[in-house]
């Protein structure tokens, strides 16, 4: 059997240092603590803290895969009035229907929040009441 080497027994202490180091900073998390979302799922964190703000409730993982038109058949608003007013909102450039799915939308422009339509869809019904 081979003795280890400097080189190999540098190798294992900094393996270990480094292993340390990780589990020093990045202590397991209490049952208290909550994941911190990434990038990625920002818009839906953000859109579960504002379920409580809409008639409707409705996740934005949810409805991202909704068409215009179901969405404002939740609202039991006009379809073509909340696509203008997504278009507007958002500057679209694209030629969407009321078809269209939110997630289709996004993949084709930019990834705007599904909170932002909720909003619009809850100020068009409030009109309506009006």
């Amino acid at each position: 059997m081979k003795k280890p080497t400097m080189i190999s027994i540098g190798l294992l202490i900094a393996i270990a240092l480094l292993g340390l180091f990780m589990f020093i900073n990045h202590p397991e998390k209490t049952p208290t603590e909550t994941d911190t979302p990434s990038s990625t799922e920002n818009t839906e964190h953000f859109e579960d803290d504002h379920e409580h703000d809409h008639s409707v409730e409705i996740e934005g993982g949810e409805i991202k895969l909704l068409t215009v038109q179901e969405i404002a058949d939740l609202w039991q608003i006009d379809s073509e009035e909340l696509l203008s007013r997504i278009i507007q909102e958002f500057d679209l450039q694209g030629n969407y229907t009321t078809e269209t799915t939110l997630e289709y939308i996004r993949d084709e422009e930019y990834k705007f929040s599904p909170a932002i339509v909720k909003d619009i869809a809850e100020e068009i019904k409030n009109q309506d009441k009006n």
